[in-house]
């Protein structure tokens, strides 16, 4: 009788203690980081398309790529305007595309990896790694790990819509903004 109580003692510990202590493995964070190096590729190239297209990229944003057959067609935007939201097909990630009000050469992109459990539980490397890999290096853009929010300023005219920190934007909250020059 001791042994079958030390026995299901024993489980029972192993089971607190792996459900406690619980991190995401290696291969699972490798995984989903080259995942957003591939979006991060695929979102600049739907804005690249548009422009070599002959348009602005003052109005840029995921409604218009949407409107003109610029995205993906299994690819789901909501919102309108500058407020539209992107999800790629089988990702948790989200994306928001304004242009930048400061430099009419480029545009913003406000990445959300909140709704991956894998990016999110390991929040200030993945937003670390995302920005300065992709956005900083393979972009050529600006990595800014505080913004963390849209704010379209109450205003009808989308001329001062920008990303900003809300209050509660960190350096490990997995959001982040890129800007990007072209």
């Amino acid at each position: 009788m001791p042994y079958v109580i030390a026995a299901i003692i024993a489980v029972t510990s192993a089971i607190v203690i792996m459900l406690t202590r619980f991190e995401v493995d290696d291969s699972s964070i490798k995984e989903e980081l080259t995942r957003m190096g591939v979006m991060v590729s695929m979102v600049d190239g739907f804005v690249n398309t548009y422009i070599e297209s002959g348009e602005s990229i003052s109005d840029v944003n995921f409604e218009v790529l949407d409107t003109n057959g610029v995205l993906l067609s299994n690819a789901t935007v909501t919102g309108t305007g500058n407020g539209a939201i992107l999800t790629l097909p089988n990702s948790t990630v989200t994306w928001q595309l304004i242009p930048n009000i400061n430099d009419s050469s480029s545009y913003k992109l406000l990445v959300n990896m909140t709704g991956n459990a894998v990016l999110l539980a390991r929040g200030a490397f993945s937003e670390s790694f995302v920005g300065r890999e992709y956005c900083e290096n393979d972009l050529f853009g600006t990595f800014e790990t505080n913004t963390n929010s849209f704010d379209d300023k109450g205003t009808s005219s989308t001329d001062d819509d920008d990303f900003v920190n809300s209050g509660s934007g960190s350096r490990d909250d997995a959001i982040f903004a890129c800007i990007v020059f072209k």
